[in-house]
């Protein structure tokens, strides 16, 4: 009892540091070799990795100790360097072979040694009455679910990836520890009469094999697809990464221990869980009714309902295979986790660039359940082979007709009933899809559910991350555009005719494929014989171009997302200056309402410790960062233009002067205060901060203005000579009208009970925009600023009219201000919907007009919150 209990905490710690130091190193591939192409890449070449050294253990004729030594020392060795080595690799040098080799060499050290362990433990377990090695398969999945949730999510959160790799692979000294403990030195490498395989017929070892490699694809497609939805349902942050993967072991380590248990012991037992596992392959199709109740609930709660049913019949196959197989227990063990190497390498590969981009979700389930249906029919008796074999087929075929749609769009993002979808496309980075926004009145382009970009008015510094740094710029010929999204930027750059090569750095060949969508935000910016479009991760691809751009400007996905951190790191800054020109200039955008303090310091701190001059801009409520090999000096000459396209952009931006450009300008990088953690490739510690409820979040904002406002610093002298004193004037009215922006977002929070301290700002937002209008009374921010606040303002009383239901002075007061407020957004169908209310209660026969005018912008209005709430008010 002991010596199992030896085995199953060894297997416990074999499953934790290997798929800690796996998701290590493969996150950490992204850096040298993409990130586009790290996930397949990194998965594959680990488990190959691992079932070949399986295969090497099960079938080594010498003495264990060398194995136990080795692998251990190979695993201390690989876990305290692999992760450094890679992050050093990737700022040496840009050599692709370079960086392909280095990755496949950590992949493999890491995963090799790690495959060698549970052979070397199955030699040692007694297999007793019922010949499988379910327990321990089970122990080592689960603590697979363990170093999910400890080595892969807790220390990196703690102390860094550099950190976690090294406990992982002190794991793997643990087991060989272990085995040195079970296994006197002195003793071959044979096994004990008890763990030989039961009598009787057994499998053809080149047959299980085939039928265990696909099984291995058709488990990484199911994983890996479940990542897909996972996030979409969940939200796309670095917790749901590791809950999905933390739930699969979890299903795959009880399958493992419940299934060679029910299942019969021969051929049919085989039939029986290849029909099982296509039917909870199609449990993927049912989310819809299975998800929405566990809304509120622990995160791994969720994902265990998501992957649960999908795969828990799935972690039967090798211990059922196993029993089945004659010989003693190591080798046929090793011998048969060998086949996972091609499982792996052919499958998910298949699937990530070939099934899913050409097919979708449904056919590519139908594939492989069709695929393990025709394997599994292998070991039939020849008279049922083709019923059983066409039978499950059928029913693989089935369950995709069955479920027409694609599980992806019956997620939250997508079938929410606001939501028009005009287009969609499953590639190997996101799904992809064009929506348009009924309530808000504006076209939005969604990556995998996250709002990447819109054509709303919410939207305009999108333009100025074009505008601000090409007027900085004395002569910016070569631009780059590193993530494409509406391409709303790329086609303010266009605007620009000094402007004679523009370059678009774009992940997802689906976002561009889709501008045609965003023509009114855009210009058609990609026909333009100017641009060219370079598909591939970003960061990858500026390593090929040194010297290649007199300005980068750059809106990635948020820096607190699991690909988009590697995006806003001291090394990637690094990467993205040599890219520049002398004297050019890099351009990044940073969403202060969306980022804690903590993170936003870190991104700040980040970029301005990669820079000789770098400093900080703010247009609207967003912050814009701009940083150079050498101090900037701005010209009154580059606002002169004979486009007339760019100078109405530039006016109604309020950009279209030297001043109306300084005015943005807040504080250089150098006065900023050093973070608390640095933000670096080893340590992308923002990711993994836990996520936070709506109303905590709406503090962000406020708070990170009030930071900067606290730092501010006039413009340079240099730069007040350029301008001239005449300018002061509208300087300052501008400096209030971001105090005021700031004002406004803190009366919003406080509105929504967010207790936040007292910012020091001198006046509320409309005496700071009053004071501003003194100055500046024609700026079109200070505008557009007092149109949204009569806007939010005039809808929150006009709602809480109809609410409290004052009878008809109630309700005339509503249908003003409702009336003011359509006024002002004509595109909304929400504010339409409740002026039909107010309307309806003053027995006016606009009533009726006004809500199907918002049904033709919304047709599934009644069907969203606004819907719910009209229902409400009519009773």
């Amino acid at each position: 009892m002991g010596k199992k209990l030896l085995l199953l905490i060894a297997a416990l710690l074999v499953g934790a540091g290997g798929l800690g130091l796996e998701v290590v190193v493969t996150n950490l591939s992204g850096i040298t070799i993409g990130y586009g192409r790290s996930a397949p890449v990194g998965i594959g070449v680990y488990i190959s990795g691992w079932a070949l050294g399986a295969w090497f253990a099960g079938t080594f004729p010498g003495r264990d100790r060398w194995l136990w030594l080795g692998a251990g020392a190979a695993l201390i060795l690989v876990g305290c360097v692999g992760p450094s080595l890679l992050v050093w690799t990737a700022g040496a040098t840009t050599l692709p072979a370079v960086h392909w080799g280095v990755t496949l060499l950590v992949l493999l050290a890491a995963a090799f040694p790690q495959g060698l362990l549970l052979p070397l433990l199955s030699r040692h377990w007694s297999l007793g009455s019922r010949g499988d090695l379910g327990w321990l398969f089970g122990a080592n999945l689960l603590g697979a679910a363990l170093g999910a949730a400890t080595l892969a999510d807790m220390v990196p959160a703690l102390w860094g990836r550099g950190v976690a790799g090294a406990m992982a692979g002190v794991c793997g000294g643990l087991v060989a520890l272990v085995g040195g403990l079970i296994h006197s030195p002195g003793t071959p490498a044979v096994e004990d009469p008890g763990v030989l395989a039961p009598e009787g017929p057994t499998l053809s070892p080149w047959r299980a094999g085939v039928l265990l490699a696909i099984v291995t694809g058709w488990i990484g497609t199911l994983e890996w697809f479940g990542v897909r939805l996972g996030v979409l349902w969940f939200g796309g942050m670095q917790a749901t990464l590791g809950s999905i993967l933390v739930a699969s072991m979890i299903a795959l380590g009880l399958g493992a221990m419940i299934m060679p248990r029910i299942l019969p012991r021969d051929w049919r037992g085989l039939v029986v869980l290849g029909i099982l596992c296509v039917l909870s392959s199609s449990a993927l199709f049912l989310l819809p009714l299975t998800l929405p109740g566990t809304q509120g609930q622990p995160l791994l709660w969720r994902a265990l309902v998501l992957m649960g049913p999908v795969l828990i019949p799935f972690g039967g196959w090798v211990p059922v295979l196993h029993r089945l197989l004659g010989g003693a227990s190591a080798p046929r063990l090793g011998r048969l986790l060998g086949w996972e190497a091609l499982g792996v390498a052919i499958g998910l590969p298949l699937s990530h660039l070939v099934l899913l981009p050409l097919f979708g979700m449904n056919v590519s389930l139908a594939c492989w359940g069709i695929a393990g249906a025709w394997a599994t029919g292998w070991f039939l008796p020849r008279w049922r082979l083709v019923g059983v074999v066409t039978g499950t087929a059928l029913i693989a075929i089935a369950l995709s007709s069955v479920f027409p749609r694609s599980p992806a769009l019956d997620s939250p993002p997508l079938a929410n009933p606001s939501l028009e979808l005009l287009a969609t496309h499953e590639d190997e980075h996101f799904l992809v899809s064009v929506v348009e926004d009924g309530l808000l009145g504006e076209r939005t382009l969604l990556t995998d559910g996250f709002r990447a970009a819109a054509s709303g008015r919410d939207y305009d510094y999108m333009r100025a991350l074009g505008h601000l740094p090409l007027l900085l710029h004395p002569e910016p010929r070569r631009v780059g555009v590193l993530a494409f999204g509406t391409g709303t930027t790329a086609g303010s750059v266009s605007l620009h005719p000094e402007v004679e090569q523009l370059e678009v750095l774009e992940l997802s060949e689906s976002v561009t494929d889709f501008a045609s969508y965003f023509e009114e935000v855009n210009r058609g910016v990609l026909d333009d014989p100017r641009s060219e479009v370079l598909i591939g991760d970003g960061r990858h691809t500026l390593g090929d171009r040194e010297k290649a751009y007199d300005v980068l400007t750059m809106e990635p996905l948020l820096p607190n997302s699991p690909f988009g951190v590697y995006l806003y790191t001291r090394e990637f800054y690094d990467r993205a200056r040599s890219s520049l020109e002398e004297g050019g200039l890099l351009c990044q955008w940073v969403p202060p309402h969306a980022l804690e303090p903590e993170v936003f310091d870190a991104v700040l701190g980040a970029f301005a410790a990669a820079f000789e001059w770098s400093s900080v801009w703010v247009f609207g409520t967003q912050v814009i960062l701009i940083g150079s090999k050498g101090a900037v000096s701005p010209s009154a000459q580059r606002f002169s233009s004979d486009s007339e396209e760019l100078v109405a952009e530039l006016a109604a931006l309020g950009l279209d002067s030297l001043e109306g450009l300084l005015a943005r300008y807040v504080v250089p990088g150098k006065e900023l205060p050093r973070p608390a953690r640095a933000l670096r490739d080893l340590d992308p510690w923002v990711i993994y901060r836990p996520h936070r409820p709506g109303g905590k979040a709406l503090g962000d904002l406020p708070r990170n203005l009030a930071k900067l406002r606290s730092l501010a610093q006039p413009i340079p002298l240099e730069w007040w000579l350029e301008v001239g004193p005449e300018a002061e004037d509208r300087m300052r009215g501008l400096a209030l009208v971001r105090e005021a922006r700031e004002a406004f977002a803190l009366e919003r929070a406080n509105a929504l009970g967010v207790q936040l301290p007292e910012p020091g700002l001198a006046s509320g937002s409309r005496a700071l925009l009053d004071r501003a209008a003194m100055l500046v009374g024609n700026d079109p921010g200070l505008l557009r600023l007092e149109m949204e606040i009569e806007f939010v303002e005039g809808l929150q009383q006009a709602k809480l009219l109809l609410a409290r239901d004052g009878g008809r002075e109630g309700a005339a007061a509503a249908a003003a201000l409702l009336s003011r407020c359509g006024a002002l957004r004509p595109e909304r169908a929400d504010v339409r919907a409740y002026l039909s209310v107010a309307l309806e209660r003053l027995g006016s026969q606009r009533a009726a007009r006004e809500l199907e005018r918002a049904l033709e912008l919304c047709p599934g209005l009644l069907e969203t919150r606004v819907g719910q709430q009209l229902r409400v008010w009519e009773r």
